[in-house]
């Protein structure tokens, strides 16, 4: 028996020893990672698609990219570059999304920003989606000059990423 009666300070000072020996059997290994971040489109793709996280190490270690901070973080720049810039010149040897889609979309692609910058429990199949969404030049924001597509794909975005 434990010389701690529950609730007194000490208590908060135990350490679990099998919580910390789970969480390390379950993270991603060194080369998990790696394999992940090489075949990352192939992955985002399927995670995007609905793909279970933890059907194989390499989506597992794929969705745990997605949802770090970093990972967040540069999505949500992204995100707020394009809407912040939607309206400016382009330079010439750049491809960029079309102004229309992104014009329409600002509110949008800002609230999602947001919503990766505030943390929380985010799921990696709406972070997939955004990340697809910024780097496919035959996607809506690329070619649908209204901006319909990209409405709809930032739904999903927002869509997957509550779960």
């Amino acid at each position: 028996m434990l010389g701690h009666g529950i609730g007194s300070a000490n208590t908060l000072q135990l350490r679990n020893p099998w919580l910390e020996c789970t969480q390390a059997l379950f993270e991603p290994t060194p080369i998990a990672r790696l394999r992940a971040r090489i075949r990352r489109l192939e992955l985002d793709h399927a995670l995007a698609e609905g793909a279970d996280p933890t059907a194989s190490p390499l989506l597992a270690a794929r969705a745990a990219q997605l949802v770090s901070r970093p990972t967040r973080y540069r999505l949500a720049a992204a995100l707020e570059y394009w809407a912040l810039t939607a309206d400016a010149p382009r330079g010439r040897l750049r491809t960029a999304p079309l102004r229309g889609p992104l014009s329409a979309n600002r509110r949008g692609l800002l609230e999602l920003a947001s919503i990766l910058r505030r943390g929380g429990l985010l799921y990696a199949r709406g972070i997939a989606i955004l990340e697809l969404v910024l780097i496919d030049g035959a996607g809506p924001a690329y070619t649908d000059a209204r901006g319909e597509g990209l409405a709809r794909q930032l739904e999903l975005a927002r869509a997957g990423l509550g779960g």
